[in-house]
């Protein structure tokens, strides 16, 4: 289980920010993007009853609730949430997470080593809804990444859509500078088991 600290001022500070917004059961949501690469972010939102699943973690502060994806729970341990002031004297929040920068795949695994793990913990699995997948082949020495897809992506006519709207587009983020192109180097053969 992670371990959030959220400062008494920052809890009040919350707190009011969702009295204002007048939503029973209205919580407070910390996300993740790109954790463990140079393009990660961290935010903070506001999350309605509605919108906390069954995957997410909850934490109990003075008068609401903190989820968070467990997908994500053991990069925010130790984390913290606090209440300072801007140069202009406005509230402002502010998120350290010292595990979200760290390696996720070793703090001496190549680049080809880091997209693979990237690819495999954040990215794949959000095709395993439409019974698909993907998984690096290669990353080649002037940044283009190779993958291929399999399950109900091979074949799947969304399958460049989903290459270029979605994994190229998450990847570059991930890692800004880094990659020149994603493309696709699937074999594709339309089955019954292709999405789409």
């Amino acid at each position: 289980m992670s371990k959030i600290s959220v400062s008494q001022a920052a809890q009040d500070h919350l707190r009011g920010m969702i009295e204002k917004q007048k939503m029973p059961g209205l919580a407070i949501r910390l996300i993740v993007t790109n954790p463990g690469t140079p393009g990660v972010e961290t935010g903070i939102l506001y999350c309605p009853q509605e919108y906390i699943t069954p995957n997410d973690l909850h934490f109990q502060m003075d008068g609401f609730q903190i989820v968070i994806d467990s997908n994500y729970a053991d990069l925010l341990d130790e984390a913290s949430l606090d209440l300072s002031k801007d140069d202009n004297g406005e509230a402002l929040l502010t998120f350290h997470a010292p595990n979200l920068k760290r390696k996720l795949a070793g703090d001496d695994a190549s680049l080809q080593d880091q997209i693979a793990y990237f690819i495999e913990r954040f990215v794949s699995p959000s095709l395993a809804g439409h019974g698909g997948a993907v998984r690096l082949v290669n990353v080649t020495d002037d940044g283009v990444v190779q993958v291929e897809f399999a399950g109900g992506c091979n074949g799947c006519s969304l399958a460049s859509a989903t290459l270029h709207d979605g994994i190229e587009k998450q990847l570059k983020a991930a890692f800004p500078d880094q990659i020149k192109d994603v493309i696709d180097v699937t074999q594709h053969q339309v089955t019954s088991s292709s999405y789409a």
